[in-house]
């Protein structure tokens, strides 16, 4: 009878050391197991979501302002803006917002929307837009584009007062359609 009981402390015991062991590597493992963020998406990810491409790389925002001013910083150019929203269906919507101190001889906006391809980001359609004596601009444009792609919108904003001329250029998020 004694033997019975030794042998059952020791098979109770068996599976309670094996079952810690085997937590105690799993938890270490996942714990040491760096987080990895990919500017590519699997190909389960884009069936999910829809997307052709794997979506563009995390840019920071491409935004340059140039004046043909003595100085470096745009003098008349306080504001300009471009933004990129999703209509019904498969339209998108453009919106791009130029304003300045003064009125300008010339204001203008050109935009355009892109498409990325997968490896490059390609002009899609583009439209531009221009008023005299004025200080401020709104242009836009409503477009159908193609399911699956990631879009973005890139405008140059331009104020030109018969002498100085200030160039701001922006770029809008990306969106999949």
């Amino acid at each position: 009878m004694n033997t019975n009981r030794v042998w059952s402390k020791e098979r109770s015991r068996s599976p309670i050391p094996k079952i810690a062991i085997a937590l105690a590597l799993t938890t270490l493992a996942v714990m040491v197991l760096p987080e990895v963020h990919s500017a590519t998406a699997s190909p389960m990810n884009n069936a999910i979501s829809g997307a052709k491409t794997a979506p563009p790389p995390l840019d920071s925002q491409d935004h340059s302002i140039q004046s043909r001013a003595r100085a470096a910083n745009p003098v008349h150019i306080f504001q300009a803006e471009s933004t990129l929203t999703r209509g019904e269906g498969l339209q998108a919507i453009i919106k791009t917002t130029t304003m300045t101190y003064k009125n300008m001889k010339t204001l203008s906006a050109q935009y355009r929307l892109e498409r990325w391809t997968g490896t490059a980001w390609v002009t899609y359609k583009a439209s531009s837009s221009s008023q005299t004596q004025t200080s401020v601009l709104y242009a836009g444009s409503d477009w159908d584009v193609l399911a699956g792609y990631y879009y973005r919108v890139v405008s140059t904003h331009t104020a030109y007062d018969g002498k100085v001329t200030d160039q701001v250029t922006r770029t809008s998020n990306s969106i999949l359609f």
